[in-house]
């Protein structure tokens, strides 16, 4: 099929995105700061900031609109809620200031790095030093970043993570990124796509406003949001330079109600059939071996997709929420079908007027076929053509815990007007636990159960923003027998 036809349909397709809106674009706000973006979701939770907010990066100008909005109406808050209004508010105008060209930097030292990433932005590796160059126009925004980092894991000391460069149409931003990503409402991780890995560079095409759809026929979906990601993979694999693919929309049509819809593949690659018919099999699920003709020499790829949900409640004027994600491995009759399953409750409430806090309480399973009694073992995240699974650069691309990990995490976040987060955050769980030695695992070959806590303090001070981080993990071995311990611990510091 002549190559002419996806690029119509691509530019169609982008042009009907940019003509939902006019509105223009400018920074986002990444994955990684916990006090944020917990303040985002207390203002979302009263109502404050109307889209959704489980697509990560945000957008800084549809946060800054809803708020704006949320002023200029008068809307009666707490006033403790009003004050965090006031804060976010104050940060996205100077954090998307137009024309002003400014340097970055950061430093970065830890003692055994933390193995598994939750949503904070820990680093990941022993040494990082980076430098940075942002800056934002009517409708270009660059945002340049690079980090050398001491004795990886991956062998790269050298990294362009965390950059952009994003071009504006419409209410369309299509960019060039390297910038961390997170889908799904879990604090401790999302088992479709997180920060666990290092970001996959991409090319990738975003809303940049939540407006709700103007027709009677879609206007009941509410704000909503879309997140599409095409990106090139690293050629140490065993499909080295197979090619990522991601889709994610999600719609709040209640103020207390988010849902998600998120669909990942990974296709193509040395070897493999890069055709675009391959890629029509791909889109419509023709992928499975006794498909119509699918062979495991054309099997398009490895896909994963599922959905999300978050509800709130306010039970005595505070918030009370629950969320889940499910995430599919396989599909049956044209649908995800072998779910990992993920569920939380959460709370958020003020005390003195001053200090905010939330509580979480997550449970996660990334086994296929999680909610049945009887699991599928060394299913999730592996696949017998993309051996490599679905890793990138020796981490699991999804949930940090990796493939058949049954693990609980319990959080709280505390900040206050003076820009000062405190995190604590406790795991107790099994870790691969499918019995055989399973060398793809990037944490264990082999079952262990796993303890740990870890504490973060972070401030905002004039010479830029401190973050220190202790923490203790014990892991007890089943086949070994053995019992080891650790301490850990990470002192940041991020220009202002």
């Amino acid at each position: 099929m002549p190559i002419t036809r996806p690029l119509r349909l691509f530019a169609a397709s982008l042009i009907w995105l940019a003509l939902t809106a006019t509105a223009g674009a400018g920074p986002v706000i990444s994955p990684g700061d916990v006090g944020l973006r917990h303040d985002i979701q207390v203002l979302a939770d009263y109502g404050a900031i109307r889209g959704p907010v489980s697509t990560w990066p945000l957008a800084w100008d549809a946060i800054a609109a809803d708020l704006r909005a949320a002023r200029d109406e008068e809307m009666i808050l707490p006033v403790a809620v009003e004050q965090t209004l006031r804060s976010v508010l104050a940060r996205a105008e100077r954090e998307s200031q137009r024309g002003n060209p400014r340097l970055k930097g950061r430093l970065a030292v830890a003692e055994k790095p933390a193995r598994i990433r939750g949503f904070a932005n820990t680093p990941r590796e022993e040494a990082e030093i980076s430098a940075g160059f942002e800056w934002f126009g009517d409708h270009l925004t660059v945002d340049l970043n690079v980090t050398g980092v001491e004795d990886p894991d991956d062998g790269e000391d050298v990294r362009p993570d965390g950059s952009l460069i994003a071009l504006e149409l419409g209410n369309v931003s299509i960019a060039a990124s390297t910038m961390d990503r997170w889908w799904g409402p879990g604090w401790d991780g999302s088992q479709i796509l997180s920060n666990n890995a290092r970001p996959i560079p991409a090319i990738t095409l975003d809303r940049n406003r939540t407006d709700a759809f103007k027709t009677k026929w879609l206007s009941w979906l509410g704000p909503w949001d879309f997140s599409l990601v095409w990106g090139q993979m690293e050629k140490e694999r065993v499909v080295p330079n197979a090619r990522f693919l991601g889709f994610r929309f999600n719609f709040r049509p209640l103020r207390s109600l988010e849902i998600g819809i998120s669909r990942t593949a990974q296709w193509c690659g040395d070897g493999r059939p890069c055709d675009f018919d391959t890629f029509l099999d791909l889109v419509f699920g023709r992928d499975n071996v006794g498909d119509d003709g699918v062979t495991p020499e054309n099997e398009p790829g490895n896909q994963l997709s599922g959905f999300d949900i978050r509800w709130t409640n306010h039970w005595f004027g505070t918030p009370l929420s629950f969320y889940s994600q499910a995430t599919g491995e396989d599909e049956a009759g044209g649908f995800p079908s072998r779910y990992m399953v993920q569920a939380g409750i959460e709370s958020s409430s003020y005390f003195r007027n001053r200090w905010s806090f939330r509580w979480f309480l997550e449970v996660t399973s990334n086994s296929c076929d999680a909610v049945k009694s009887t699991v599928i073992y060394n299913c999730a995240y592996n696949h017998t053509i993309y051996q490599t699974g679905y890793r990138y650069r020796g981490r699991v691309v999804g949930h940090g815990a990796e493939n058949d990990a049954r693990i609980g995490s319990f959080g709280i976040v505390l900040t206050n007007s003076n820009a000062i987060t405190w995190q604590t955050l406790i795991r107790y769980g099994d870790i691969n636990r499918a019995g055989a030695p399973d060398s793809r695992n990037t944490l264990t070959p082999t079952p262990q159960e796993l303890a740990s806590i870890d504490i973060e303090y972070g401030r905002i001070l004039k010479i830029g923003r401190i973050g220190i981080g202790v923490g203790y993990e014990r892991i007890d071995d089943a086949v070994s027998g053995l019992e080891t311990s650790d301490a850990r611990g990470f002192l940041s510091w991020t220009s202002p």
